[in-house]
């Protein structure tokens, strides 16, 4: 008998292979069978989604049944005795092997699947050896393109509908569909345009049997050939579990590791693809120092000479600061806030480039989640409020899309609606600045799904946090959780590693491990307004590019009166373009140290491909740095332990006990300024991935067809937006998921350059738009 069963489970007992086994009630023969270490072939099931029966593989006889079964959809019952290995059994999956096998092109020494081939393997295990078809096979041109990163060779599709059913059950975005019937059946999309996805490579991870491959990695390297190393994707704040295969140090693809805490078995397509900007021509590779008006090469002593020479003479004044830190492991946060706060005495440390800056005050809540990622899947209901979940934390939307097929209620309320929206009980829209009106609304839901002790989430995302009533808005939800059993609070906020950066103490207000200062110094933005005005002194930016998230008659000025400029990034970027001193560096996936996910969970970064020489990392940067400066540079033993475990977020009772602020409402005439951020954007690494950049849209600010209606304006046209003095010109999208009185603006797209708005943007400002003569 396997295991112990919990005496208040159902459970039924019966036989295979004559050794008995009890299992609960509802299990497949086929799971039973595992269990007993009997080995069943199957290829159209997939265990993260019901049975399905359609290749017909897993045939087993059961007695008192004239047919043979599918061991993979067939209930064990009561007294059930099940033969696998009898020769009608046996016979069966032969003939089923070798009906898959008819079309099949049996090119397995140029599929991208030979060697880790489920059909290969199954063929050799359980088929006939010889096939008695010898008449021609189907032919069908190779291979066709379903998209920048997903080819399909239709000769080797065996139909078993794991892409299909993927696109249906687990992802909810039915990006990919059988067309036409019969022999004839074959995968495509609908209407035959490109693949609408955010989550394709996983079609690929589970075909079995080379049909669906990546563009980004076919032909370019044998399993055999690769190297493995366990990782983590640190391109969004969720920390997915990866697998980094490289050959000749260098990366070939990258695959999910299965964490069923995390990600379970899967990754978003910017995990699945997102690696090829580490081999990019552009790549920096030698440090570079500002010569007359030339960037011009130099040696790393002369960089970082210059370097130490700047910041010790800047640090008698005091106007130095860092920028940066969510490219950054959490050891180098450490010790890039510890050169700067411990060497050279300075506060003005801010990982929120590009981000919502508000200060302790008005934050209330820092970002995090109460709950686990894995534990999403086993909530009764949950409540997005104004978070775009599939474009800023695109996996959990596949685990809490589980909780869905199990019965979830999950509502969305905020200024547009997200992609999934057809995928949820309801979608409830409003303008920017009627947060508080509908979470008042909210509260009498909350209470009738609650009831019953039913286990709940509220996902606060930046349509509501990124607003002047933040604070009133977090007090108002924390007070919620307080007020129903079993429901937690999760802020969904952040880019990349900047849990870890604000955890190492990257930021103008906390020290390392979230202790506060007591004398605080400024952000980002006050730190660029100090210059412009003013004056600085000495600014390094690190993995960060200021340029981009600023007005340029801020960043004009403010880069005008610097003294200098240091950026240690990538690529040359906007910023680095007009830096004293450049200096090259490594990528996540050149990296070895930790990294915080949103959850609070610390994951391990390890390099997974060939080190480019001449390049330090930036830990070994600071090292340098410091050691030139006379100034002891380490890691706080007890930092090091706190990473040993999952990080706690701060009291939230201690932080919401402040009188909340409520901002007034704007009552300017014009449409209501929101926000959106999306997965593939125009960032500096999605411009340096050749595939990954083909899955970005154009960008288009978005207005509900009936604001274009009473403006004149129709979809396609070319609009100026006005706020105050301040305009700019775009692209217009009717979007019928817009709330009324509401334009939502792109984020991180140089078409659109909203920072041109304003430098510090908050939801709700009054925005006029016309079209542009």
């Amino acid at each position: 008998m396997s295991g112990q069963i919990p005496e208040q489970t159902p459970t039924v007992t019966l036989t295979i292979d004559g050794k008995t086994i009890s299992v609960p009630k509802g299990t497949t023969v086929y799971h039973a069978a595992q269990q007993l270490g009997i080995e069943v072939p199957i290829f159209c099931y997939q265990d993260r989604m019901p049975p399905f029966a359609a290749c017909r593989v897993c045939l087993i006889e059961v007695e008192k049944m004239a047919k043979l079964q599918t061991a993979c959809s067939l209930e064990a019952t009561e007294g059930m005795v099940v033969k696998t290995q009898t020769t009608m059994a046996v016979e069966g999956r032969k003939a089923v092997l070798e009906f898959l096998l008819i079309n099949h092109p049996l090119d397995c020494p140029i599929c991208d699947r030979g060697g880790e081939c489920p059909l290969q393997d199954q063929a050799l295990k359980f088929g006939p050896g010889e096939s008695r078809f010898c008449e021609e096979k189907r032919h069908f041109k190779k291979a066709v393109s379903l998209g920048p990163v997903l080819k399909l060779d239709r000769e080797r599709c065996i139909a078993c509908a794991r892409c299909t059913r993927f696109g249906e059950i687990i992802a909810g975005d039915h990006a990919l569909e059988f067309i036409d019937r019969g022999y004839r059946t074959e995968v495509g999309t609908p209407g035959g345009k490109p693949v609408e996805s955010k989550f394709i490579g996983n079609t690929i991870a589970i075909c079995p049997v080379g049909a669906l491959t990546s563009e980004v990695y076919r032909f370019r390297a044998r399993p055999w050939d690769n190297d493995t190393t366990e990782s983590t994707c640190a391109l969004c704040p969720v920390g997915c579990s990866q697998l980094l295969d490289s050959r000749d140090g260098q990366i070939m693809r990258t695959r999910a590791q299965e964490n069923k805490a995390v990600n379970d078995i899967w990754l978003c397509d910017k995990g699945w693809f997102g690696y090829e900007y580490t081999e990019h021509p552009d790549r920096l590779t030698t440090p570079l120092i500002r010569r007359g008006d030339k960037l011009e090469p130099a040696t790393w002593e002369e960089a970082l000479s210059l370097i130490a020479t700047q910041m010790q003479s800047a640090k008698s004044g005091g106007k130095i600061a860092a920028f940066g830190g969510n490219s950054l492991t959490v050891e180098e946060n450490f010790l890039l806030q510890s050169l700067f706060r411990e060497g050279l005495k300075c506060n003005n440390i801010d990982h929120r480039i590009g981000m919502s800056s508000p200060s302790m005050a008005q934050e209330a809540i820092p970002p995090g989640m109460s709950m686990s990622i894995g534990d999403c899947e086993q909530l009764s209901y949950a409540i997005l409020i104004g978070l775009d979940l599939t474009e800023e934390f695109p996996v959990i939307w596949l685990r809490l899309k589980q909780a869905i097929l199990r019965g979830a209620v999950v509502i969305f309320l905020g200024h547009f609606a997200p992609e999934i929206a057809s995928q949820l009980h309801k979608t409830r829209l409003h303008a920017p600045g009627k947060e508080l009106e509908e979470i008042q609304t909210l509260i009498s839901e909350v209470q009738e799904l609650a009831k019953s002790g039913n286990k709940g989430a509220l996902f606060v995302g930046r349509q509501y946090l990124n607003s002047p009533n933040r604070r009133n808005i977090l007090t108002e939800l924390h007070k919620l959780t307080q007020a129903v059993p079993n429901l937690s609070l999760n802020v969904m906020e952040g880019e990349k590693n900047s849990m870890g950066a604000r955890l190492a103490g990257v930021h103008p207000e906390w020290e390392p491990l979230g202790a506060k200062l007591e004398k605080t110094g400024m952000n980002a933005l006050a730190v660029l307004e100090e210059s412009a005005n003013k004056g600085w002194e000495f600014l390094y930016a690190v993995g960060c590019n200021p340029a981009a998230y600023t007005p340029k008659e801020l960043w004009n000025r403010a880069s005008k009166n610097l003294k200098f400029l240091v950026v240690q990034d990538l690529f040359l970027t906007e910023t680095a373009k007009e830096a004293d001193v450049v200096l090259p560096t490594l990528s996540f996936y050149e990296k070895e140290g930790s990294f915080i996910s949103i959850e609070g969970r610390v994951q391990k970064l390890r390099p997974g491909k060939f080190i480019p020489q001449n390049i330090y990392s930036d830990e070994e940067i600071f090292t340098l740095l410091a050691q030139k400066m006379h100034i002891p540079l380490s890691i706080h033993p007890l930092f090091l332990e706190a990473l040993q475990k999952p990080f706690i977020p701060l009291d939230r009772d201690a932080i919401t006990t402040e009188p909340p602020f409520t901002a007034a409402e704007t009552k300017e005439e014009g449409l209501k300024a929101t926000f959106a951020k999306y997965l593939f954007d125009h960032d500096e690494l999605m411009l340096h991935d050749p595939h990954l950049i083909q899955l970005a849209k154009e960008p288009r600010v978005r207005i509900h067809p009936s604001e274009g209606k009473k403006r004149g304006i129709d979809n396609g046209d070319l609009v100026r937006l006005r706020r105050g003095e301040k305009t700019i010109a775009a692209q217009v999208a009717l979007d019928d998921k817009v709330a009324l009185q509401t334009l939502v603006l792109p984020l991180v797209f140089p078409k659109v350059p909203v920072w041109e708005l304003g430098a510090d943007l908050l939801n709700g400002f009054a925005i006029e738009i016309q079209r542009d003569s």
